[in-house]
């Protein structure tokens, strides 16, 4: 029989092995032909003081990128010239924030930061060195938006006067932040402030999605959603139910992409667009994540809102870091890739404190010495010609251990695929004599997955490295036949992963 191509299946562990793959870790998808590596993070800069609970990047008009970071205690702010983060709270150990995150936006060239338990936060970004309490009486709110690039809103607030609102929705005086007159007032409605409460069955606000191509926002709630649109006074803001939005036990996992909105859903993994959620975890990860029936999945229920998201433009990717069951104190320990063009996912095991999209600073060849310290070329922790070397260029960032801020530029990560499993000859057996991983460099090891049965367990091989011919040699026998492809840690560079040929021939049936 003619060579047998197995292409590295799907990542799919909600379907049987014939439909995909449980085992396709620590590489990312990048077309609809190939998987490519995930570098090792590597930290570049200071630790903060404790574990960051949210962080943000911003630039200002002449271009210079300026990043913030938040624990529960304190913020923090790195900028061109610092090799260390900058403590910017009003005082250092100003905040207690508990386990609540940090939230930034960017509104009028100051930055504002919200933790629920503090008064929101805010600094100019050009010439802004300290943190100081947002004017005109805000509420204090779990979360925080940009509306219709005109309203700052916070959702599930907390006032002296009403105490808990966490249904209640809550916007400033139009183009202006600090400004938050007495709601219901003839000053309020003047300047186009107010609030309006969701109250039903729906639960408690978990964040907003701004800028969705079918709406202005979109409010996420524990098990529903509302389109928030401009309509103008009297009114201000219309906020409507949305058919098909499920919404959110996971605050964090809202990620806004080209007008698009990726959250976790109280059943699975969707897209939505300001007008109807399209399930993209379905029948590939939704049940291996949040369980089904009376299975576990494999997030930490009692964890989830340490489930945090951003968007990689650059590569097409949706990333969430997640904990898993495994996990300690509470930390992500996984990381779901999701390349929204092709509708394809990938795990990565990694722990985190959280996951961030950051823009890079900048520095040239010589403030990487007099500014990052770094004497060598050997000790400069990302090739020169990278991005995070390039002011303003977008990053996908995680603080890991230590408190440290790291990026994804170190060495390949240990990467393992398993193709589909098929039964090439139905009714018969299959002899299995070589096998030529399609990897464009590394030195892969190949093991062969085996079984008679479908009820049977998956027998594999001992793994085979390359000979100096491409191949793997390796000799085996099965009904229902798989090949696990894994490249270690530290590889030589290569770019993509797109399956395996084996040579093999029918055997009589059994």
């Amino acid at each position: 029989m003619p060579p047998l191509v197995l292409p590295i299946a799907e990542f799919t562990p909600d379907l049987p092995a014939s439909g995909g793959s449980a085992m396709v870790q620590n590489v990312f998808p990048r077309t609809s032909l190939s998987y490519g590596p995930i570098l090792t993070p590597v930290a570049q800069y200071g630790s903060l003081g404790s574990r960051c609970t949210g962080g943000a990047a911003y630039r200002d008009k002449q271009g210079n990128t300026f990043m913030f970071a938040g624990t529960s205690s304190d913020l923090y702010l790195l900028k061109a010239g610092l090799s260390t983060w900058q403590n910017a709270s009003q005082s250092i150990g100003a905040y207690n924030s508990g386990d609540d995150v940090w939230n930034f936006v960017i509104f009028n060239g100051r930055v504002i930061a919200t933790n629920y338990q503090n008064v929101p936060q805010i600094m100019a970004l050009l010439g802004g060195t300290d943190f100081a309490d947002l004017a005109g009486s805000p509420p204090r709110g779990k979360y925080i938006a940009i509306v219709k690039n005109a309203f700052v809103v916070f959702g599930n607030t907390y006032d002296s006067t009403n105490a808990e609102m966490p249904q209640r929705v809550w916007w400033s005086a139009a183009g202006d932040g600090e400004n938050w007159p007495a709601l219901g007032t003839q000053a309020a409605a003047e300047v186009q402030s107010g609030a309006v409460d969701l109250l039903g069955p729906a639960g408690e606000v978990q964040g907003f999605a701004p800028d969705l191509i079918n709406a202005d926002a979109v409010v996420f709630l524990e098990h529903g959603v509302r389109r928030m649109m401009y309509v103008g006074p009297p009114d201000i803001f219309t906020f409507l139910p949305v058919e098909n939005a499920r919404g959110t036990p996971a605050p964090g996992s809202i990620v806004v992409n080209g007008g698009v909105a990726y959250y976790w859903g109280q059943d699975g993994i969707y897209a939505f667009d300001g007008g109807s959620s399209q399930p993209i975890g379905a029948n590939k990860v939704d049940k291996f994540l949040l369980g089904e029936g009376n299975r576990t999945g494999d997030v930490d229920m009692a964890n989830i809102r340490r489930v945090v998201g951003a968007a990689d433009p650059l590569n097409k990717l949706i990333w969430w870091a997640y904990p898993s069951r495994e996990n300690v104190d509470g930390n992500p320990d996984r990381l779901l890739c999701y390349n929204w063009e092709i509708n394809r996912f990938s795990i990565v095991v990694r722990t985190c404190e959280t996951l961030l999209r950051l823009m890079s600073i900048g520095y040239s060849l010589d403030q990487l010495e007099t500014v990052l310290g770094y004497a060598t070329l050997d000790s400069i922790p990302a090739p020169l010609d990278s991005d995070v070397w390039l002011g303003g260029k977008l990053q996908i960032g995680l603080f890991g251990a230590g408190h440290s801020l790291q990026f994804f530029t170190g060495d390949r990560l240990h990467a393992t695929v398993d193709t589909q499993e098929l039964e090439p000859v139905p009714g018969r057996r299959l002899l299995v004599t070589n096998s030529r991983p399609l990897v464009d460099g590394a030195v892969p090891t190949v093991s062969i997955g085996r079984r008679e049965r479908l009820r049977d367990a998956v027998a594999y091989t001992d793994a085979v490295a390359l000979n100096a011919m491409g191949e793997c040699p390796v000799r085996t026998s099965g009904r229902y036949v798989r090949a696990r492809i894994v490249v270690p840690a530290g590889s030589d560079e290569w770019s993509n992963i797109s399956g395996i040929v084996l040579t093999a021939s029918p055997q009589g049936s059994r």
